[in-house]
């Protein structure tokens, strides 16, 4: 995906060869502590100033880009002080920073600025930092530090402005020679940005004040609710009226990239599909399951290699590239005259794809689409198989690269619209256990299915399928002991575990008997059953602040456990009632989420069942509490214990 990003070298030619030119940050040279309101007080830290500057200037023979951070915090306490006694800068090379300066002010007006020699370089993942420790930070003394660095160019940006601590005034400057027009857009916030010319520069501002502090709230798209701002090159008007880097030109060079290929790779390709065998089976969906299958069993894919997209080498050495593996499905599916589309989805969980905002950078994850069967292959995760993707990428905008032919040119355009996650009722997380006492009434005998498909079950066939035998071996203790607090563990099945069941969607099924005594307590003449144990710990949702961000899940799925529970001969359950509840909620006349637990008495078996639902991938702030209550309803029948006593 990197190389069609990397691709806008173009524009490289519309720019004139001037001198280098960049605005210089600067700071107050004899700073006062400021003044904080009472209300924040009780916050670790207050940030006092987020200012950002994305620069592009003229250089001898392109543009050259220029980013600035300046920061000031007010420090309140311990907590405060841990977080900003060290900073890291990133940067793209150690090279490239231009001016860095960092000081603390103390309450008692002293300035203690960091020598640049104590500012050291630090690489972390392939990241580059600069870090330094700032000195002498005690209560209520502010840290302020500034750094430009010279970067790579780009023409897409996005500046996260909202983190843990108040911020009081965020801004972010885009500064451009005057012919080249930028549009900006603040996601999560109705800041609008100004545009004025000065000294034949374009300056783009946004500036926002008071953005709380933000919390990684259960059940939240966390980095998607932050406030943010995203920016784009949309004009040159040195050359063009046209607006550039469309969708439409982006889906053209998708097409470009996947779909066109060599003669000797052409050949390659026909090899290895005569070789797979699948030209003869019946329907669309069986050849496109079977290449899939094929692929990802015999092929590796990583986005960290270069030179494997060629189709030639891709088939010989079995290792592509992100783009590489794309383009080999791409090429198969030519070959048999199967109709595709490309697609890059957005992730629903970061950042969107907006049909009137064409930041490329947003729309890095490829799918490939069926429009025959309207269903959806993800190329380079091997833990999904069709029609089953990743389920972030579905339920938001994506980039659909339509082909189109003029005559005998043959391309794409790009067209937003949403990618569907497939039905909530596939997606099941079920329970059916057997549950009886031993004759010494110490030990639960139980009987257990683990049932998992759809959404659900990819996690647990890539970890059977790809793990070593000893990491195997503790997931499935593990996952056993989740449902029944035990180790003692007396047989094991599993059953569809494999990739190939997976686009039938045959359900993922580890099954085991145990002995369980955790789940017995005793209390005088009184047997305790902790039956709610069965469903394995729950979520609990209990908080002090209010909730910030709207509720969301992977994927819309249902729960639904059977437990079979065989009263002793001469025993009663007296508490039966405690195993009633009910939460549902309804939308309009129509059920979006839910928990109900009920029983039935059959003889002397108490058959208690537990439906818990959410057919929705998103619920709207206003809805919390009715979140809330079904989310917990689960981890009040978790703590459910049947009393036993005797008739």
């Amino acid at each position: 995906m990197r190389k069609i990003f990397l691709l806008i070298t173009w524009l490289s030619t519309v720019f004139l060869a001037n001198a280098q030119d960049f605005t210089r940050e600067t700071w107050v040279e004899k700073p006062v502590l400021h003044q904080i309101d009472k209300k924040l007080n009780e916050e670790s830290a207050v940030v006092l100033l987020d200012k950002r500057r994305v620069e592009y200037s003229d250089g001898k023979e392109d543009l050259v880009m220029y980013k600035t951070l300046h920061k000031i915090v007010h420090i309140n306490d311990d907590k405060g002080i841990e977080s900003f006694n060290r900073v890291y800068l990133p940067v793209s090379t150690t090279e490239d920073i231009i001016d860095i300066r960092a000081r603390t002010i103390l309450p008692n007006g002293k300035i203690i600025e960091v020598s640049k020699e104590n500012i050291k370089d630090l690489k972390e993942d392939d990241q580059v930092y600069k870090i330094f420790a700032m000195e002498g930070l005690e209560k209520g003394c502010e840290v302020e530090f500034y750094y430009t660095y010279k970067r790579n160019t780009g023409f897409f940006g996005r500046e996260v402005f909202q983190g843990p601590f108040p911020l009081l005034e965020a801004r972010l400057e885009l500064v451009s020679p005057e012919r080249l027009v930028f549009e900006m857009r603040p996601f999560n916030s109705i800041a609008k940005p100004s545009d004025v010319i000065t000294n034949e520069k374009r300056w783009i501002t946004v500036t926002e004040k008071d953005i709380p502090g933000a919390e990684n709230e259960k059940y939240s798209a966390f980095e998607a609710n932050l406030r943010r701002v995203e920016y784009k090159l949309a004009y040159n008007k040195s050359r063009t009226i046209e607006r550039l880097l469309t969708w439409d030109e982006l889906a053209k060079r998708v097409y470009q990239n996947y779909s066109t290929y060599s003669d000797k790779e052409n050949k390659k390709v026909n090899d290895l599909v005569g070789d797979m065998k699948v030209k003869n089976l019946a329907s669309e969906t069986d050849k496109i399951v079977a290449v899939e299958n094929y692929i990802k069993v015999n092929m590796a894919t990583r986005d960290d290699i270069d030179d494997a997209d060629n189709l030639e080498k891709v088939i010989k050495t079995k290792l592509a590239s992100h783009l590489g593996i794309v383009r080999l499905y791409g090429a198969i599916f030519k070959n048999l005259g199967i109709a595709h589309e490309f697609v890059l989805a957005g992730s629903r969980d970061k950042y969107s794809v907006e049909k009137n905002f064409e930041n490329w950078n947003n729309c890095e994850n490829p799918v490939i689409y069926f429009p025959t069967v309207k269903k959806y292959l993800a190329p380079t995760l091997s833990e999904y198989r069709f029609p089953w993707i990743e389920p972030n990428w579905g339920n938001t905008n994506a980039l659909f690269c339509k082909t189109t032919t003029i005559g005998n040119f043959t391309t794409a355009i790009g067209e937003i619209r949403q990618i569907p996650l497939e039905d909530f009722k596939k997606s099941l997380i079920n329970i059916e256990a057997d549950v009886s006492l031993n004759k010494s009434s110490d030990t639960l005998l139980i009987n257990i299915n683990q049932i998992y498909s759809g959404y659900s079950a990819s996690t647990y066939r890539a970890i059977f399928n790809f793990s070593s035998d000893e990491n195997k071996r503790l997931i499935t203790k593990e996952m056993i002991k989740f449902g029944t607090k035990s180790e003692n563990i007396l047989s094991t099945k599993m059953e569809n575990h494999d990739f190939e069941s997976y686009h039938q969607n045959k359900p993922f099924i580890l099954s085991a008997s145990v002995k369980a005594s955790e789940l017995i307590e005793r209390a005088g003449n009184k047997t305790i059953i902790r039956i709610g144990d069965i469903i394995g710990q729950q979520v609990e949702m209990y908080q002090e602040k209010p909730r910030q961000f709207p509720m969301e899940i992977d994927y819309p799925h249902i729960l639904e456990r059977k437990i079979n529970f065989t009263i002793p001969e001469g025993y009663v359950v007296k508490n039966l009632s405690d195993i009633e509840i009910d939460h549902v909620y309804q939308d309009k006349g129509q059920t979006t989420m839910g928990f109900t637990s009920s029983y039935e008495l059959v003889g002397n078996v108490l058959k208690i069942s537990v439906l818990e639902e959410y057919r929705r991938t998103n619920y709207p702030l206003i809805q919390f509490e009715d979140f809330k209550k079904v989310i917990n309803a689960a981890a009040d029948f978790n703590k459910v214990a049947l009393i036993l006593e005797k008739k």
